[in-house]
């Protein structure tokens, strides 16, 4: 623990820790604390686990939250019921509105952020509407959603000095009755720009969300692509794994056999890492050991992807870690490739993806 902070494997720097606030703003005036951000709207997009707890704790700091749910069931859900968090911490509370559609959240005014929570593979559909509407000029877009460079493909359809990168650390489940089971939180989520400029109101953000109870720091572009990285490895080591074999990550870290690949998929995520410039210190594979031992006794997200015949983030976790480190002579990323083609034919079967729709690293040999 340092400062207060309940650390995870991988720490953002000092300044940022101490101050619990964005390191380039560490000195801003008391207005840029949040307090702006007050006086407008919220919106957030994607109503699934980590829409949902971002939401209700936003809601219950006083904030008025909007969201879009583009399952009408869902929708209809959040309006009648509410946004229920239960688990890690018990919360419920109504949004101003859950709406079906983009383009009614465009129509407001006064959004001053909106959150992206989809999944990584619905998100290039998406964008391209998001880009069509017409949006406040100083709003700013967040992008809180696993895997490597989900800002980037964001910033592909609007200005990228407006995305920022949120590296979400803290996780949950979609119960069938509507609510959310938050299964952890490690603080502090990260959160950097898209580019090597700091965006206006990225410190207020990071500042809105910890006032809300989701601590969260600002930090550096560098440093942000280096928290999403490491955090993608975490998710490469059990993610894909339990989903294949059908395991809870307890479970899967209980079994020798299964507990030493994912020790393997981390040793080659972070072989990948160090080749791009991210070193995490000779301790990270031990940290991350340590780490994935609190996965606790669920099920993954791709787990619940694949049962329920949707598509899942393969492409952006194991299968990067892939496609990177076959930019590198004589990498080993076996371990890796395995599983991401395991879940891409996986995908195939349950008529998600169509039969010639398979990564090219997957092919070359």
């Amino acid at each position: 623990m340092r400062n207060g902070f309940v650390e995870g494997p991988y720490s953002p720097p000092a300044e940022a820790a101490a101050t619990g606030r964005s390191v380039e703003t560490a000195e801003s005036s008391p207005d840029r604390e949040g307090a702006a951000l007050r006086r407008h709207g919220v919106g957030i997009v994607g109503f699934g686990p980590v829409g949902s707890i971002l939401g209700a704790y936003l809601v219950r700091s006083g904030l008025k939250v909007y969201g879009v749910e583009l399952e009408e069931s869902r929708a209809q859900q959040v309006n009648s019921d509410g946004l229920r968090v239960r688990g890690f911490v018990e919360i419920q509370e109504k949004p101003e509105r859950c709406f079906s559609s983009l383009e009614e959240l465009s129509e407001l005014n006064d959004l001053s952020v909106v959150f992206i929570c989809t999944k990584t593979w619905a998100l290039t559909g998406m964008m391209k509407e998001f880009a069509d509407l017409g949006w406040p000029s100083d709003m700013r877009v967040v992008a809180a959603m696993n895997g490597i460079g989900p800002e980037d493909l964001i910033g592909e359809f609007i200005p990228k000095e407006r995305v920022c990168r949120g590296v979400i650390n803290f996780a949950g489940n979609l119960d069938p009755d509507g609510a959310t089971t938050m299964n952890w939180f490690h603080p502090p989520n990260i959160l950097g720009p898209a580019t090597e400029r700091m965006p206006e109101r990225m410190g207020e953000i990071a500042e809105l969300l910890s006032q809300a109870g989701l601590t969260t720091v600002g930090v550096s572009h560098h440093e942000m692509k280096k928290a999403a990285f490491f955090k993608t490895i975490l998710n490469s080591a059990l993610n894909a794994l339990c989903a294949a074999h059908g395991l809870t990550m307890e479970h899967a870290m209980r079994l020798r056999h299964t507990r030493s690949t994912a020790r393997v998929l981390l040793r080659e995520g972070l072989t990948v890492a160090g080749l791009v410039g991210y070193n995490y210190g000779e301790d990270a594979l031990d940290r991350c050991m340590e780490y994935l031992e609190g996965g606790g006794d669920h099920y993954p997200s791709m787990w619940f992807d694949l049962k329920n015949r949707r598509p899942t983030e393969i492409e952006l976790i194991n299968g990067k870690i892939v496609k990177i480190g076959r930019m590198f002579h004589g990498v080993d990323v076996g371990h890796n490739h395995f599983f991401t083609s395991a879940i891409v034919t996986q995908e195939i079967r349950n008529g998600t993806r169509d039969d010639d729709d398979v990564p090219e690293y997957l092919v070359e040999s």
